[in-house]
């Protein structure tokens, strides 16, 4: 026996069961070695638990539930993160807790609201309807002693012509023969181009679908579509399993790289997790799966590189350089993708390291090329992608704007969830508006509700241009109740939105460190965009319109991205959301051959602008953290 097999022979494996996840059944087990935190298990698990720093302890959102008889004192870290009625309640960080022996989790469940994004397709988009998969009714020739050509050869010579050279399959040659005699010989030949997909047996021409897939650092959505009609049949969304490795793609990439089956294990979360969605839209739409004969893909880099499997380690450090660029298709099969095996799956092209094919599907769907004057798209999450466009041109960058505008990183930050502050206003009180029914305990607040409130603070004096929280002494002008909600704790200045009536028993507030990293990213991104109107030669006064991609984009209100300096100044109604424009390009290029060339002849046109190399960029940063507008 090896000196490594013996090692491994040594590991001791424990069971931890999950309670209460998103696995379908009312619990999830899975055996890790003893010594694993309950961060790395859920991991394996393919459990969905947030964890915005990737396991590093510093953002303590992986919280769960140890059962009374497993419960200890509590870490420092634990301690930080956590209120006295939490740890009284055996709640616990799951990057800091490890497990020595079987073991029993209780997840704490966050219902995200998925429509915000599922629903944000754009029905009124014009394109000629031309898919890449074909449905042929065949009555295939009955062999006879003067026919005795093959089966295939016979098949081939009953499609039309721009069908009859097909590669050969040696999958379906070997079902062949029994299919055409068990159908009498009236079959329907699938075809993509000159690859035979499949044959059926009868006339199943009006049964032909495909998927559009968004593959979000945060949010995984699929749009189940008719390829006869172009309609959608269904949609679903779900959190993108990968969330454990990090919030943001750096961490997801340190992740791959670090461990030792990391890129595996987030190849298949993301694949299951779509294979998830797919047998839920099937089942209710009676659809076999093995009916879906195509698929096309957007995500940023880093996501298409995951779900491909294609190691994204040198897309962390400078210079940035993907894997591949170009349209990537692959069969489903070499994927784990749960659709018809031979069904062939496209990426749409990348621009750059960290332009992906998530804004080629945005500039896509907006058709930026052919808009007159000059327009700037942006698309805000965990990365900020602009393009800008005009005079000729497709400009392209990106900013690590960090997870902030997703709700990571900030002390009561969420995502899009029930109980999320999602609406603030101020006027002499403090008025919310709160995902969910009527009445919603408050459990935290996602990014549009962060920008809201910030930018309100800012407008009521509560935080000057610099992002600082007035202290109370200075505070005289303020209505009494605004002035009895700034805090100081243990030296950290915090301004309370929902008090400890909140269903977390905290006071839900914006802190001095939120509005920091709020003024770190929105910094990061008027910054980028400065750089594309320097580039370009433009000034705000110049913009014909400003379009905001995404879910994020979508709900986000305009007069408060303008009132934090997130955007250009120019006058509201030049400001307009697309909803989820990368989704949208992914239907299109599904849908037509003629958008899918279009696609990437978009990549290859655009011009990338590295911000790492330009030496304006430091400097338009700082300039940028300024709340309010700077020009």
């Amino acid at each position: 026996m090896s000196q490594d097999k013996h090692r491994s022979n040594m590991v001791k494996m424990v069971n931890v069961t999950f309670q209460k996840s998103a696995c379908q059944a009312d619990e999830c087990v899975v055996k890790v070695p003893s010594g694993s935190t309950i961060l790395q298990a859920a991991i394996t698990a393919g459990v969905d638990l947030h964890s915005a720093c990737g396991g590093k302890g510093t953002c303590g959102k992986c919280r769960v539930i140890l059962p009374p008889e497993d419960r200890t004192e509590p870490l420092p870290e634990e301690k930080k993160f956590l209120s006295a009625e939490q740890i009284d309640a055996g709640v616990v960080l799951a990057c800091k807790r490890t497990v020595e022996s079987d073991r029993q989790i209780i997840l704490i469940e966050q219902k995200d609201v998925f429509d915000r994004k599922t629903r944000l397709e754009d029905d009124n988009r014009v394109f000629e309807l031309v898919p890449l998969v074909h449905k042929h009714a065949v009555h295939v020739s009955v062999p006879s002693t003067s026919d005795q050509r093959s089966d295939w050869e016979r098949l081939a010579a009953g499609l039309p012509a721009s069908a009859a050279s097909l590669r050969f399959n040696r999958g379906i040659a070997a079902k062949l023969p029994r299919i055409l005699r068990d159908a009498s010989f009236q079959v329907t030949a699938v075809t993509a181009g000159n690859d035979l997909l499949a044959v059926e047996s009868g006339n199943t021409l009006d049964r032909t679908f495909g998927l559009a897939i968004d593959i979000g650092t945060t949010t995984v959505v699929a749009y189940l579509m008719n390829l006869n009609n172009g309609k959608i049949i269904a949609r679903e969304a779900i959190t993108n399993p990968q969330q454990g490795a990090g919030a943001d793609v750096i961490s997801r990439i340190n992740y791959a790289s670090d461990h030792p089956d990391g890129l595996v294990q987030l190849q298949i979360q993301v694949v299951e997790g779509l294979n998830q969605i797919i047998a839920n839209m099937c089942r209710q739409k009676g659809i076999a799966s093995e009916e879906i004969y195509q698929a096309v893909v957007v995500g940023n880099t880093t996501m298409s590189h995951l779900f491909l499997g294609i190691d994204p380690t040198y897309l962390g450090p400078a210079p940035f350089i993907p894997g591949f660029r170009q349209a990537a298709t692959v069969k489903a099969s070499e994927l784990g993708l749960r659709i018809l095996s031979d069904a062939p799956v496209t990426v749409l092209p990348i621009v750059a390291g960290y332009v992906g094919s998530d804004t080629v599907g945005v500039m896509l769907s907006g058709k930026i090329d052919q808009l007159k004057g000059i327009h700037l798209f942006i698309d805000i999450g965990t990365n900020g992608e602009m393009v800008l466009a005009g005079k000729g041109r497709i400009l392209t960058c990106s900013t690590a704007a960090g997870p902030a505008f997703e709700g990571a990183g900030i002390k009561f930050g969420m995502r899009a969830a029930d109980g999320a502050i999602e609406r603030v206003k101020i006027t002499d009180d403090v008025e919310l508006g709160v995902i969910g029914k009527e009445n919603e305990s408050v459990r935290g607040i996602c990014g549009s509700g962060l920008i809201d409130a910030i930018s309100e603070m800012h407008k009521a004096g509560i935080i000057n241009s610099q992002g600082r929280i007035i202290d109370q002494a200075s505070a005289s002008e303020l209505p009494p109740v605004l002035r009895d909600r700034i805090l100081n704790d243990n030296g950290i200045r915090e301004f309370v939105l929902a008090w400890k009536e909140s269903a977390t028993g905290e006071n839900i507030t914006i802190t001095q460190m939120d509005i920091r990293a709020l003024q770190l990213a929105k910094g990061a991104v008027l910054a980028g965009v400065r750089i594309l109107m320097i580039h370009l030669g433009v000034k705000p006064d110049d913009l014909e319109m400003i379009h905001l991609a995404g879910a994020f984009g979508n709900y986000i209100a305009k007069e408060s991205a303008l009132g934090i300096g997130l955007l250009p100044q120019v006058p509201a109604e030049k400001i307009q959301s697309i909803g989820n424009a990368a989704g949208n390009g992914a239907q299109m290029a599904l849908l037509s051959t003629i958008e899918m060339s279009r696609a990437n002849r978009l990549a290859r046109d655009a011009e990338h602008i590295e911000l790492s190399t330009e030496e304006l960029f430091q400097d338009e940063y700082m300039e940028s953290l300024a709340l309010g507008q700077r020009y």
